[in-house]
């Protein structure tokens, strides 16, 4: 099916935000106004393979995909209006008071499992990113969400298999997924996609949007 649309319009954020903070994470429900509308377009889209490689698991133990939607010709008025709020946000509750540099595309993750009934010892290779990630959790399923890890020295070979055996990490939190939700934490902790039933997503869709900010 075809759905024409305007990316601003879509991504909308809604009036009245009411973001929660527990000195780590912020966490805002009913982040979206058109949440069915954003849902739609992502399940009526092919979606390409990402981080591949020769000896790669992508496409064999699972999918791991992204949508990237380029949002040309941004309405100005509406992208200055939802990233603002967004960094009104990060710096009333950070206290971080630099200058947020935001990308005008969205660029999702798609992930489906291939295999059952997976140890919940495997999860998606935690990782650190740059100064602030934003995520968005889209698909309806609340399964899991994002972990947060203390951080170590870690390798990152998530170009040869996303999953990764945590059991020796030392987990802190997860942030639930939830329809509609949106997190934000520091980049610079260790985190990583987090399944507590990894048999919903092998029959489901995981789908989240994410945001990654610089500060100048």
């Amino acid at each position: 099916m075809i759905i024409p649309f305007i990316p601003e319009n879509l991504f909308e954020l809604n009036n009245n935000l009411q973001p929660q903070f527990d000195g780590e994470v912020i966490v805002i429900d009913n982040i979206f106004k058109n949440y069915k509308n954003i849902l739609d377009v992502c399940y009526n889209v092919p979606v390409e393979i990402f981080k591949n490689s020769p000896t790669s698991r992508n496409f064999k133990d699972y999918y791991d995909c992204r949508l990237v939607i380029n949002n040309h010709d941004p309405i100005m008025q509406k992208y200055y209006a939802r990233v603002k709020s967004l960094a009104d946000i990060i710096e009333h509750f950070f206290k971080d008071n630099r200058d947020p540099e935001f990308k005008s595309s969205f660029n999702f993750n798609y992930f489906k499992n291939l295999k059952k009934d997976l140890s919940p010892n495997f999860q998606h290779h935690p990782h650190y990113d740059g100064d602030y990630n934003i995520i968005f959790y889209i698909d309806p399923f609340e399964n899991g969400g994002t972990a947060l890890y203390e951080n170590v020295d870690l390798e990152l070979n998530e170009h040869e298999n996303l999953m990764f055996d945590i059991s020796k990490l030392k987990l802190k939190k997860v942030v639930n997924s939830k329809p509609n939700r949106c997190a934000i934490f520091k980049g610079d902790t260790l985190h990583g996609g987090y399944i507590k039933n990894h048999n919903t997503y092998y029959y489901n869709w995981r789908i989240n949007l994410a945001l990654f900010i610089g500060l100048q």
